[in-house]
C-alpha cells in the first residue's frame, strides 16, 4: 500500500512534498483508491471553467478561497488545476476551454507519488511522539512555506500551496497564513480550503477570491462511488447517495460502515407507525448497543446525523400539516441537535443518547 506525506479531510487529490518520512494517512477509507491515484474531477465544471479563464487571461488570483462542506471536492478541484498549471506553465497560444488531457503523464505520475517540488499540501501533521496525528493545522506546518517559497521552482516558475483546511487551523497559523497572502512570493497560487462558514478571519477571506462550491448531484457522487470501484450493490450505492448530501466521501462512509443498515432499521420502525412497544424497544436496544461501542463513533455520529436530518424533512415534506404535528416535529429536532451538543461535550452515555431520542420520537404531540 502506497502511504503519502499528508492528507486531505476531504475527498480529493492529494497534493505533498515528501520531505519526511512516508507515515499513515489521515482519514483513509479502507480498501478505497487514494485520491492522488485519480485522474478524472467529477463536477465543478464552473469552477474549472473560471480558474481556467482567470489563468488564460493572464491575470489569476494569487489566493482562492474554496468554500463548502467536507467531502464535496474542493481540494480535488485545487489539484486537478495545479495539475493543469504545472503541465501548462505558461499561459499563452492555450485554447479556448479547459482540456484535462493536457494535463501530462509527469505531473500525474509525480503527484500519484507524492512528489512534486512545486506543490506544498498543509494538513493536520503527523506526531510522531503520539503516533496520531496532530489535530491542528499548526504554525509550524503553515510556516514550510517559507522555505517551499524560498526554493527555486521548476517548469516555468509556478509553486502552489494547498491549505486543507482552515477549520483546522489555530490562531497562530492563521495570521501566519494571513502574512504570506499580505505579500505572495511572484508566480505563487494559493487554495485556501474552508468547511464552514463564519470561522474564517475576515482578513484571510478578503486576500482571497471566494468561491462557493456546490454540493455535488446524486449522479454525481453516484459517479465517483463506481469510478473508485467501491463495492457495494445497486441499491445500497443509490441509498447512501440520496443520504449523501452531496459528499462523495460521506457517501462511501455510509457504504463502510453499518450506519446505512442501522438507517434502514430506524428508517423501518418509524415508517410502520412504532409507538414504543416492547418488541420495538428490543429492536432499538440492540441498535443503541451497536452504536454506542468503542470504535463505532463515526458511525454513531453519521447515524444521529441522518437521524436529524431525517426529523427535518418530517416538516419540510409535510408543510400542510397541522400545526401542533409540525411543532411537535420541530421540539424533537431541537432535542436531538441539544442531546447531541451535550453528548460530545460532555462525554455522555451514546447509548443513552440514542435511547433518549427515540422516547422523544414517540412521545411527540
Amino acid at each position: 500500500m502506497q502511504r503519502y506525506d499528508s492528507t486531505s479531510n476531504n475527498l480529493a487529490w492529494i497534493i505533498t512534498v515528501v520531505d519526511v518520512e512516508e507515515r499513515p494517512v489521515a482519514d483513509r477509507i479502507d480498501d478505497v483508491p487514494h485520491p492522488a491515484e485519480c485522474k478524472n474531477l467529477i463536477g465543478h465544471d464552473d469552477v474549472i471553467g473560471d480558474l481556467f479563464g482567470s489563468y488564460k487571461s493572464g491575470r489569476m488570483h494569487h489566493a482562492w478561497l474554496f468554500n463548502g462542506p467536507r467531502g464535496i471536492g474542493k481540494a480535488s478541484t485545487a489539484l486537478t488545476f495545479a495539475k493543469y498549471i504545472l503541465s501548462n506553465p505558461d499561459a499563452v497560444n492555450l485554447p479556448e476551454e479547459f482540456d484535462h488531457s493536457a494535463i501530462t503523464d509527469k505531473v500525474n505520475g509525480q503527484i500519484a507519488a507524492g512528489a512534486h517540488p512545486d506543490l506544498l499540501h498543509l494538513t493536520r501533521p503527523w506526531d510522531t511522539k503520539t503516533g496520531k496525528f496532530k489535530t491542528k493545522l499548526s504554525v509550524e506546518e503553515v510556516r514550510r512555506t517559507q522555505s517551499f517559497y524560498g526554493m527555486t521552482a521548476g517548469g516555468g516558475g509556478w509553486r502552489i500551496t494547498i491549505v486543507d483546511a482552515t477549520d483546522d487551523m489555530n490562531v497562530s497559523a492563521a495570521n501566519a497564513l494571513l502574512k504570506i497572502l499580505e505579500e505572495p512570493p511572484k508566480r505563487s497560487l494559493f487554495f485556501v480550503l474552508n468547511h464552514t462558514t463564519g470561522r474564517l478571519l475576515p482578513t484571510i477571506r478578503s486576500r482571497c477570491r471566494s468561491v462557493n462550491m456546490p454540493e455535488l448531484s446524486q449522479d454525481e457522487v453516484l459517479t465517483v462511488i463506481n469510478n473508485l470501484g467501491v463495492q457495494a450493490s445497486d441499491a445500497d450505492k443509490s441509498h447512501a447517495s440520496n443520504l449523501s448530501n452531496g459528499s462523495a466521501r460521506r457517501a462511501i462512509q455510509l457504504l463502510h460502515g453499518d450506519t446505512l443498515q442501522n438507517f434502514r432499521t430506524f428508517e423501518k420502525i418509524m415508517n410502520d407507525g412504532a409507538i414504543g412497544t416492547a418488541s420495538e424497544w428490543l429492536i432499538i436496544h440492540k441498535l443503541a448497543d451497536s452504536l454506542s461501542r468503542k470504535g463505532q463513533e463515526d458511525n454513531y455520529h453519521m447515524f444521529l446525523d441522518l437521524v436529524i436530518s431525517w426529523i427535518g424533512l418530517q416538516v419540510r415534506n409535510n408543510p400542510t400539516q397541522h400545526v401542533s404535528v409540525l411543532a411537535g416535529w420541530a421540539e424533537v429536532w431541537d432535542k436531538a441537535n441539544r442531546s447531541v451538543t451535550l453528548s460530545d461535550a460532555y462525554n455522555l452515555d451514546k447509548k443513552q443518547v440514542i435511547l433518549t431520542l427515540f422516547h422523544d420520537l414517540f412521545e411527540r404531540k
